[in-house]
């Protein structure tokens, strides 16, 4: 009932309903007749679409346009991280992602159609930004780290990704096993004090660079924010192309 009480309050904020003393039983009502038409869940899953849309509408105000993204453009190190995808492509896209973020693994469909559609002309890096409120996050971009140490970044990455909702030590250990990594080499890489300072940098970095929500990325140092359709990456790409790949 208390769930089904915050739904009802949210809604009501959301349609704009005014509580005026003479019209809140009225409003009760309406409401309450609505649930028992629709069903809470129904419900929920509306409320949850006009929050997606506003919190869509919001960014959009908020962000700046293409073309001033365009001239204002970070230079990001890619040196010592994992990337896939031709050395010298023209467009590199270095992305800053968390293992434990469910918008992280939601995009990932989107980066591997982006690459599909511009063959050979795509590298893509992977730089860490683990977000604190995940717990798991940080020993998972150290355990990916320590694949990375025997060639196996991406095999690790597609694991943890694709086990999301069960990161912890021991599935760390039994994955490394899977992929057939060196183990005694995998735990010590794994415990390795360099690989927090690796991270750390990463995370101070999209910090300092408008970066700090994952996932994000920098395509030739053009940032785009969030799990964002192909759409949004080709926007760019395109414009990078068009005007010879822009420099990296």
């Amino acid at each position: 009932m208390k769930r089904i009480s915050q739904v009802k309050i949210l809604f009501l904020s959301l349609v704009g309903i005014t509580f005026l003393s003479g019209c809140q039983k009225i409003a009760d009502k309406m409401i309450d007749n609505y649930f028992e038409r629709k069903g809470t869940e129904v419900v929920e899953k509306t409320i949850d679409e006009i929050v997606k849309k506003k919190r869509e509408e919001a960014r959009k105000q908020a962000e700046p346009t293409l073309q001033e993204r365009l001239k204002n453009k970070v230079n990001v190190s890619i040196e010592g991280a994992p990337f896939k995808g031709p050395a010298d492509a023209p467009i590199t896209i270095v992305e800053f992602s968390d293992f434990q973020c469910p918008y992280c693994k939601r995009v990932l469909p989107s980066v591997e159609e982006v690459i599909k559609a511009y063959p050979g002309k795509i590298k893509l890096a992977f730089r860490h930004n683990p977000l604190p409120f995940h717990q798991q996050a940080k020993p998972a971009a150290k355990a990916a780290m320590a694949a990375h140490k025997q060639g196996k970044f991406w095999e690790m990455h597609d694991k943890l990704f694709e086990n999301q909702t069960a990161l912890k030590d021991e599935n760390y250990k039994k994955w490394a096993k899977e992929l057939k990594l060196d183990m005694k080499k995998f735990e010590k890489d794994f415990k390795d004090a360099a690989s927090d300072k690796v991270i750390d940098e990463d995370m101070t970095f999209a910090q300092s660079n408008g970066a700090g929500g994952t996932p994000s990325f920098f395509i030739n140092g053009v940032l785009l924010v969030g799990a964002q359709p192909t759409e949004r990456f080709k926007e760019v790409i395109d414009a990078l192309l068009a005007d010879g790949g822009a420099a990296k």
